[in-house]
């Protein structure tokens, strides 16, 4: 499989798990986070496919993908390229911080 059609293949099971997909600029690779209670995988825009499909698979393995639709080849994939781990998750979903006024 061509990694422009995995990246996009990878993007509708991240859709089927519910979780949010953004592409940004910057000088950051992307993975998995959590902002207010919003599951969310954030991608470099900038990232080629290979790279892309990299990052999709290591965040994806975090969740439980043994019911969720997807094509053979990107099922063996996943399993072959980005195998289980200990979950790393970022949660920044903690309250604002006070404002200027209440000091």
């Amino acid at each position: 499989m061509k990694p422009e059609r995995l990246v996009e293949e990878l993007l509708q099971v991240a859709r089927r798990c519910g979780i949010r997909v953004r592409k940004e600029h910057g000088r950051f690779r992307g993975g998995y986070c959590v902002i207010r209670q919003e599951r969310l995988i954030v991608l470099n825009r900038g990232l080629p496919p290979e790279q892309m499909s990299r990052v999709l698979a290591e965040a994806l393995r975090q969740f439980p993908l043994e019911g969720i639709a997807m094509k053979p080849a990107v099922r063996a994939w996943l399993e072959e390229v980005a195998p289980l781990h200990g979950a790393v998750v970022l949660d920044v979903s903690t309250p604002e911080y006070p404002s200027q006024q209440s000091r």
